[in-house]
């Protein structure tokens, strides 16, 4: 059984990509996970801010509800980088991790 389970998803404008799903994640890092606080290498933290970034410019800024301007290729590399995101953060994260995959990424 997994110690810590935690809910992968993007939340525009939130700058985190990783969610508490049980009470242990959420007693040791909040809700919201701030994914330098997790044993992860300082590389694979840093990469989730790039990717939380990158998702943020899905958004029409100036009127979210209309269409991301992103174009088929641009959402295609998204999801190929979320998702080797994902793979890295559940082997490095290990046996004590379960991470629920919730992105619409794959």
């Amino acid at each position: 059984m997994h110690l810590y389970r935690l809910r992968y998803f993007f939340s525009a404008g939130s700058n985190v990509c990783l969610w508490a799903e049980n009470e242990a994640a959420r007693q040791k890092w909040d809700y919201p996970i701030d994914a330098q606080r997790l044993p992860l290498p300082e590389n694979t933290w840093r990469f989730s801010f790039h990717l939380c970034a990158w998702y943020d410019t899905s958004i029409d800024w100036s009127y979210p509800p209309n269409p991301s301007p992103w174009d088929v290729r641009e959402r295609t590399n998204f999801n190929l980088a979320a998702q080797r995101f994902l793979a890295s953060l559940r082997e490095q994260l290990g046996a004590d991790f379960e991470i629920i995959d919730e992105s619409e990424t794959a």
